[in-house]
């Protein structure tokens, strides 16, 4: 050991004594010892020997700020090539799964959009361009406060203008930009690119599968070849299946329907897949587990490593439209890869993995039909940590949230206190909070828009009137202390099953679609709140079948498939809210001198309510075929005092439920 023996300068110190030499000595000496193991110099007596400790692994608190960093040293050196994108779309990806939300939630879903984009632009492939346009959507819907919103909704909607021939949806997105974003960086750019959408509009562009499938074909037929090599052929043939669960009725003639379209929606916790046939068809769909063996449910398989990996659905007398990709990858969600192919001449099947499966549901929509694939995750409570009014910390520029989360909603106890830290009643609060019994988000859908008018009478559209209520309630929820989201805000149209798909994956509290009533009978009026159920009175199927766009005689085939859907749908919760909204609403109207009918809270089998997984409600403000409430639903002093009465009624049922769970 270096302490034994004295060194050498420190023995010519020692025959020469001197004050110098003495404070080298005892410098080299100090220095020795500092030399030592840590234990030993602290504890020369000690014999026992410690066992190492174990490394802790370090989560990386920043995963997207290293690929970001990369993509832009990529971008400036111009040296990306389609391997080194397709690395950083991995790890993006794997980025935004460590940390799905906040300020790296967002920096990884926009900075993967950017580079999707990248790859389609070398590629050509309509399949990278609609994957770079959907992971856009994502950041725009599940991070509308950050501070890239404009920039994401310009360059979705240059995508859409430019490569997928979406003048409507592109002007949508440029427009939303002028209107919510004035003073952007990114606002002369977009006045500019809404001009050429608007021309591009009348001059009749259109997003044309068949059009665009031309140009597509060869990267799809590229696409299609790589999901076939990926083992889809190994799945069992449809004469293996057991009967089918459950099949729509016989397509109508002798020609072949066509899968046009696939869609999808997906969160942490849930996904809806929503297949568009130009026909009804018969289906038929089976489960597997990760060893390809067949599985009756989500949990007959038993242990982990046999959970149902694999849920395909086959198409009977079906071909799949050439535009359609063969392989799409999926991130941010349970939904990993969604493959297409024509199993036979007669088949058309698609192959959907998923990460987690807890429940499914498959059922059939129609006019136009539709195919709709629910799949659920296992229920996880909602993290209270984040309390209201607190922004995450930014990390860089482009992380700032453009405002912070709204307060807790008010109570509607006057002259409460709040409760000390540590009480009962302070720790009943914090379960509530933390098993999501409460309401602080809710999204207002309004309903119809774009090619979709609904009613229409006296000089209204039930679109625009549904349009001009959902934003004024919106207004009054938010100053009652709610976060307040909507699934439009502009004239476009959104198919009724994605309604209700993007409040699941947003997971937001309560959903409430707004309508506008009708009847052959002018003289009809008055106000109703429905939740959704087995419809019980000839109106309720008359004005479901009037809102699902679908025959009366629809609403009775409806109803089976409504009775294994109960299951995942807050029927008490949503009938509870619903007469809440309909006796406040119908109140607050009277206290302002209106005169109004009370057809009371209802229930009947909505499109836009089904598969909801929190309580949601449809309410029919009016009817826009009587000329008196007509003249009403023009007048904005009406629709806010009808909005406060609904705003009401929703601050009522959320101490209610508060007020429950609390006794418990």
């Amino acid at each position: 050991m270096p302490t034994d023996t004295p060194s050498p300068a420190c023995g010519r110190a020692m025959r020469k004594p001197s004050a110098g030499a003495l404070l080298f000595c005892a410098l080299a000496l100090l220095l020795s010892l500092c030399a030592l193991p840590g234990d030993l110099a602290a504890k020369p007596a000690a014999t026992a020997v410690k066992a190492p400790a174990k490394p802790t692994a370090k989560t990386d608190p920043t995963p997207a700020d290293e690929p970001v960093q990369r993509f832009q040293v990529q971008l400036a050196r111009k040296s990306a090539t389609p391997a080194t994108l397709k690395k950083l779309e991995d790890d993006l990806e794997a980025a935004r799964a460590a940390k799905p939300d906040g300020p790296q939630g967002a920096k990884a879903t926009f900075f993967l959009a950017r580079v999707q984009e990248e790859l389609a632009r070398r590629s050509g492939s309509r399949a990278e361009w609609l994957k770079s346009e959907e992971t856009f959507g994502q950041y725009l819907e599940r991070f509308p406060k950050y501070a890239l919103v404009a920039d994401a909704l310009v360059k979705r909607g240059t995508i859409r203008l430019r490569a997928l021939r979406d003048a409507d949806g592109a002007q949508a997105d440029f427009t939303a930009v002028l209107k919510n974003h004035p003073a952007h960086r990114l606002a002369p750019t977009a006045r500019g690119l809404a001009a050429q959408a608007q021309k591009a509009a009348k001059a009749g562009m259109k997003r044309d599968a068949k059009a665009d499938a031309k140009a597509d074909a060869k990267a799809d037929a590229r696409a299609e070849s790589k999901a076939e090599a990926k083992g889809a052929a190994a799945l069992p043939a449809p004469a293996n299946l057991p009967p089918p669960p459950s099949q729509s009725q016989k397509p109508r003639g002798s020609g072949m329907a066509t899968l046009v379209e696939s869609r999808y929606k997906t969160g942490s916790d849930y996904t809806r897949v929503v297949l568009d046939v130009d026909m009804p068809v018969r289906f038929k769909y089976q489960l597997l587990d990760s060893h390809g063996s067949p599985v009756s449910s989500p949990s007959a398989s038993g242990g982990k490593d046999n959970k149902p990996a694999l849920l395909y659905i086959d198409l009977m007398h079906t071909q799949v439209a050439r535009s359609i990709p063969g392989e799409v990858r999926v991130s941010g969600g349970i939904l990993n890869t969604l493959r297409t192919r024509q199993y036979d001449a007669d088949t058309a099947r698609i192959v959907l993995d998923f990460k987690e499966m807890h429940d499914y549901k498959v059922f059939a929509l129609e006019n136009p039909f539709r195919l709709v694939v629910d799949v659920y995750a296992a229920d996880t409570p909602k993290s209270a940590a984040k309390g209201p009014g607190k922004a995450a910390p930014p990390s860089a520029a482009y992380d700032m949230p453009e405002e912070p989360d709204p307060p807790a909603p008010k109570s509607v106890v006057k002259g409460g206190i709040s409760a000390p830290k540590g009480s009962r009643k302070r720790m009943a609060t914090d379960l509530i909070e933390q098993l999501g019994l409460t309401v602080r988000t809710i999204m207002i859908d309004a309903g119809h828009g774009g090619k979709d008018p609904g009613a229409q009478g006296h000089g209204l559209m039930e679109k625009d009137v549904n349009l001009r209520m959902a934003l004024i309630l919106g207004k009054v929820l938010k100053a009652e202390g709610f976060n307040v989201v909507y699934t439009r805000t502009t004239d476009v149209f959104l198919p009724l099953e994605e309604r209700t798909a993007r409040a699941n994956v947003r997971k937001v509290d309560l959903f409430i679609s707004l309508h506008c009533n009708a009847h052959t009978d002018p003289s009809m009026s008055g106000l109703e709140t429905y939740s959704l159920n087995l419809a019980r009175t000839p109106d309720a199927v008359r004005v479901a079948a009037r809102e699902n766009a679908v025959s009366d005689k629809s609403i009775s085939d409806l109803q089976m498939i409504l009775t294994d859907l109960m299951l995942n749908s807050k029927i008490k919760e949503s009938l509870d809210l619903a007469r809440g909204v309909q006796k406040s609403g119908l109140t607050t109207l009277r206290e302002g001198k209106f005169t109004v009918n009370d057809h009371g809270n209802r229930e009947a089998p909505f499109y836009v309510l089904m598969g909801a997984k929190m309580p949601s409600v449809l309410v029919e403000i009016g009817y826009i075929t009587n000329k008196v409430e007509a003249g009403r639903l023009k007048n904005d002093y009406y629709l806010r005092t009808m909005a406060r009465g609904i705003a009401d009624g929703v601050v009522r049922y959320k101490a209610q439920i508060e007020r429950y769970a609390g006794r418990n």
